[in-house]
């Protein structure tokens, strides 16, 4: 499948002849389009993947990092409102959820369109407060704190790359540090809460409390592994996806 350009915030976008859904995919913190890079390949033909790319990392290195959900969201919604145009889901993980959350609550601030269905990983309900200010640790115990939540992040081993990787970090990481919960009216869309089988750093309660967030339908899936269970659990986490979507969505969309 052709990659397409289409503008810089999903710069990686891959347009599907059959598709009737898009997909919006939100980073975790330090994270880029490229996490999503292979959802396609795992998805039904219907399902379009929108990677978002956030400014300052890979192809936007060069633009200023956003400090505050709050400024990041409305532009957002207004450089992804020419996709909006046929029925969509988000999916957010970490980071990614507040995001995706939040932007849904700025389209129907707007009178517009909302998610069908709003999927969020690996984070705790948005009312639960996010305890210390992770971006402010010294770098020696913020590389720890990467470190412990994924194993897999070798960045100790990658000097280099860790020189690279921790401002955008530290930015993305004040995105959730200075997040304030607002009470609003509840949104309509179901909410599906994914979180990590060895994920300490939230709970379960925690993870139930998206409840709160919706008069839809809301269910909570616990995968295998820690807090990164969309890398080593992908094709667990897609199928949950895809069997969520064509039910909720794809299959009402064909009566």
């Amino acid at each position: 499948m052709a990659r397409l350009k289409h503008g810089p915030w999903l710069s990686a976008y891959e347009a599907r002849a059959a598709a009737r859904l898009r997909l919006f995919c939100f980073p975790f913190a330090g994270g880029s389009a490229s996490a999503y890079r292979s959802w396609s390949a795992g998805l039904p033909p219907e399902i379009e993947v929108c990677a978002v790319q956030l400014p300052g990392r890979e192809s936007r290195y060069s633009e200023p990092l956003f400090h505050r959900v709050e400024e990041l969201v409305p532009v957002l919604a207004d450089a992804l409102r020419p996709m909006f145009d046929m029925p969509f889901a988000f999916y957010g993980h970490s980071l990614g959820s507040l995001i995706a959350f939040e932007l849904a609550h700025e389209l129907r601030s707007r009178g517009e369109a909302i998610p069908a269905c709003l999927f969020v990983g690996a984070h705790q309900g948005p009312k639960h407060p996010h305890g210390p200010a992770v971006s402010r640790l010294s770098e020696p115990d913020l590389l720890a704190h990467v470190e412990e939540m994924n194993q897999d992040a070798k960045l100790s081993e990658n000097p280099s790359l860790w020189k690279l990787v921790m401002p955008i970090l530290r930015a993305d990481l004040s995105l959730c540090d200075h997040y304030q919960y607002r009470p609003r009216p509840k949104l309509s869309c179901a909410i599906t809460v994914f979180g990590g089988a060895q994920d300490t750093s939230i709970t379960l309660p925690t993870l139930e409390a998206w409840a709160e967030e919706t008069d839809g339908p809301c269910s909570t899936h616990i995968l295998p592994g820690g807090h990164f269970f969309l890398t080593k659990e992908r094709p667990m986490l897609l199928a949950r996806i895809s069997e969520i979507c064509c039910k909720r969505v794809l299959f009402s969309t064909v009566q």
